[in-house]
């Protein structure tokens, strides 16, 4: 693997259909056979030429790259972006240079400005190990009649994100959720890239994937759709119910729903953060309303979770694949619930503490935190391989997992697009682990995976209670 740089050379006339990249004599003798180049999904012909002006480079490093000079037709067919240094390999006949990433965007941002990116650029702290064009889009970005991207790109630089026109990705790291960015996923084929995290289960789905599993059943919480006999057939068993919408997260309408004496009880909406009493008779006309015609919902018990000053809190696990196709614990942070709020999502209010803290302040000495440590692993990596048993393409999960008050643990659920925010307050180094996972590992997917020279520069930082955890990788890390 080789390490190249783009210029502008002037046209060649007396060639004027054909596509020539001039370099060192050096790097035009290892390349003069190869008739062939391939940029993303575009391909074109190419002639490989010598031009002594070049000055020679073994393009060993990304400081240091060899030169490729094109005419800027054979730069705008290609849709090359000259500021960014590429990784090049080659085969029998063909010169492959990237990678070409894409970052599939949802529609919750109308606008993109490298300034709402920030998650995004802090990934690209690891742009000096892979090189190459990352591209961030959306559904209506791409021109089929062209094939190209109207999207921006990351310009290493200026340090920011950049409208052009782009080439269509080889590799797609899917990023937003919805019903029209399933393109992704219908055009696999046709456009040939690899795309991973390609789904998101919905809290049903998932529950019906993973609740006949030996190990992770008896810590999965029954869990029904929602119908005014399944409320009342939880109520009678538990007392305390949750209700969840089926495709939202980040806590948004969750309703926890207690019985009261005498046919009365109390629904706590999370989102209005208020209470209201109905007798049970109204509860049906009360479903028929609102949110709850707007979304499907299940219902779980309530899980009286363990608590740090009678505040609930659970445990975020950030698993995510490496270069090697290996699963690894890259984060672990417990979530502790605002002062009078029963949901624990950072995003309403929560504070991100470690593992051994939390465990401290809840059980005291009471508790194994190397074992618990281990259990979470394993809980984590047994969902992962079930995961990976469904045939579809995940690289990255969020898991939410608890302890109760008997310490007994509760997986809660798993998300495809894991929010980072309490791990970057937590642990600036932790954040940063997380964030250059997946750049790492989509190009090691594209073909232009990298070995660290340097292990120090990215090594895993996972805080004190996730360190042992890496140590355990080798064990139980590997994926078949």
């Amino acid at each position: 693997m080789d390490w190249i740089k783009i210029e502008r050379g002037a046209a060649d006339t007396s060639n004027q259909f054909q596509h020539i990249i001039y370099t060192s004599i050096e790097m035009a003798n290892k390349l003069k056979t190869k008739t062939k180049l391939i940029f993303g999904q575009k391909e074109i012909p190419i002639t490989v030429k010598a031009n002594p002006d070049v000055l020679s480079s073994i393009g060993n490093h990304f400081e240091n790259p060899s030169v490729f000079q094109m005419s800027l037709e054979t730069i705008e067919e290609l849709l090359l972006q000259t500021s960014a240094t590429y990784q090049m390999y080659f085969s029998e006949s063909t010169i492959h240079i990237g990678p070409v990433i894409g970052f599939l965007l949802g529609d919750q941002h109308f606008y993109y400005h490298h300034r709402r990116m920030k998650e995004l650029t802090d990934a690209m702290g690891v742009y000096q190990q892979v090189g190459g064009l990352f591209v961030a889009f959306r559904y209506c970005s791409i021109d089929w009649n062209e094939k190209c991207i109207y999207g921006q790109y990351y310009n290493f630089v200026t340090q920011k994100w950049e409208y052009g026109k782009l080439p269509l990705p080889s590799v797609v790291y899917r990023r937003g959720f919805n019903s029209r960015n399933n393109f992704v996923n219908q055009y696999k084929d046709e456009l040939n890239w690899k795309v991973f995290n390609d789904v998101r289960f919905d809290k049903w789905e998932l529950y019906s994937r993973i609740k006949d599993n030996e190990y992770l059943s008896p810590i999965i919480p029954e869990t029904e759709i929602l119908s005014l006999s399944n409320l009342s057939r939880f109520l009678q068993l538990y007392k305390n119910v949750i209700l969840k919408p089926k495709n939202l997260s980040r806590g948004r309408g969750i309703s926890i729903i207690t019985e009261k004496p005498n046919g009365w009880i109390k629904i706590h909406d999370h989102q209005q953060y208020n209470d209201i009493i109905i007798h049970f008779t109204q509860l049906e006309e009360y479903l028929s309303k609102g949110i709850y015609q707007q979304n499907e919902y299940i219902i779980q018990p309530y899980i009286n979770l363990a608590k740090i000053d009678g505040r609930p809190w659970d445990i975020r696990v950030v698993m995510q694949k490496n270069r090697s196709n290996e699963w690894l614990c890259n984060g672990i942070e417990c979530r502790l619930a605002p002062m009078g709020r029963m949901i624990t999502n950072i995003s309403n209010g929560g504070r991100a503490l470690y593992l051994n803290e939390a465990l401290e302040l809840a059980f005291g000495t009471e508790v194994d935190i190397d074992q618990i440590e281990k259990e979470i692993f394993s809980i984590s990596l047994e969902f992962c391989k079930i995961m990976d048993e469904t045939g579809y393409h995940f690289a990255e999960f969020g898991l939410d997992l608890a302890l109760d008050q008997q310490k007994h643990f509760w997986f809660i659920e798993s998300n495809v697009r894991p929010a980072f925010k309490g791990f970057k307050e937590l642990d600036e180094r932790i954040y940063q682990r997380i964030c250059y996972e997946p750049i790492l590992y989509s190009a090691q997917v594209a073909g232009f995976g990298r070995e660290v020279q340097d292990e120090n520069k990215i090594q895993h930082h996972s805080g004190p209670e996730c360190t042992k955890l890496h140590n355990h990788a080798s064990e139980y890390g590997k994926t078949e």
